[in-house]
């Protein structure tokens, strides 16, 4: 559903009397359910502190020869927020056929190690991998040929604005972004059982979504 079907479908699941055609230029109770409706989208984008799964694509980049320090903008991904270096390796073949892992480090290490002395400038195939406190991506030795950098990394949703405006949720979860929308609109109008029966709907379908686009948790072994 696009950001105005969104809308729309709040108008009928909350038997709210008339029908909005626009998300734009709107007042009064339309206005407050297209705000309501990005809000709720901004929500269930902001739980899980913005780990869900949907957030993470894959991408297949190429570094520069002679070039250890990378930003969003220089692999063309202007939506990234955060890299992935756990998900990193490197290839030469365009096939990937051989790819090797890149090691994350902690940016003071990786400092201290690959940004010292003559190691900073050494070129060869990349061994380690760090974000620095500029959030820019480093990679060491410096690359000395155009390796293909296989990696997951973290965008920031666009906004809704528009009517043809599509969340990055995956389709069979969006009608949680109604039911949030509905229950603030519950809420709003005193209407408990609007509001009661949107949380209902609202938590079966958010368990759905913990339960496929949440991070896998990885529990260490026995301490003895």
């Amino acid at each position: 559903m696009n950001f105005l079907q969104l809308a729309q479908r709040v108008y009928q699941e909350g038997g709210i009397s008339g029908n909005i055609a626009s998300v734009q230029n709107q007042s009064g109770e339309a206005l407050r359910v297209v705000n309501w409706v990005k809000s709720a989208y901004n929500e269930i984008m902001n739980d899980q502190g913005m780990v869900w799964n949907f957030l993470h694509p894959s991408v297949v980049v190429q570094l520069v020869p002679g070039q250890g320090e990378y930003t969003f903008e220089d692999f063309s991904l202007p939506a990234g927020v955060q890299w992935d270096t756990r998900s990193m390796r490197v290839a030469v073949a365009a096939n990937l056929a051989d790819e090797t892992h890149l090691l994350s480090m902690r940016f003071p290490e990786f400092r201290d190690y690959w940004l010292f002395s003559s190691r900073r400038t050494v070129q060869s195939r990349p061994l380690n991998v760090s974000v620095d406190f500029s959030t820019h991506l480093r990679v060491a030795p410096i690359p000395d040929q155009a390796y293909h950098l296989v990696m997951e990394y973290q965008i920031m949703p666009p906004q809704l604005l528009d009517d043809e405006d599509v969340p990055v949720l995956p389709d069979r979860f969006q009608m949680a972004i109604v039911w949030k929308a509905l229950r603030h609109y519950g809420m709003f109008e005193s209407a408990p059982e609007v509001a009661g029966r949107a949380e209902h709907e609202y938590k079966t379908i958010m368990q759905h979504l913990y339960n496929d686009q949440s991070p896998e948790v990885i529990v260490g072994g026995p301490m003895c």
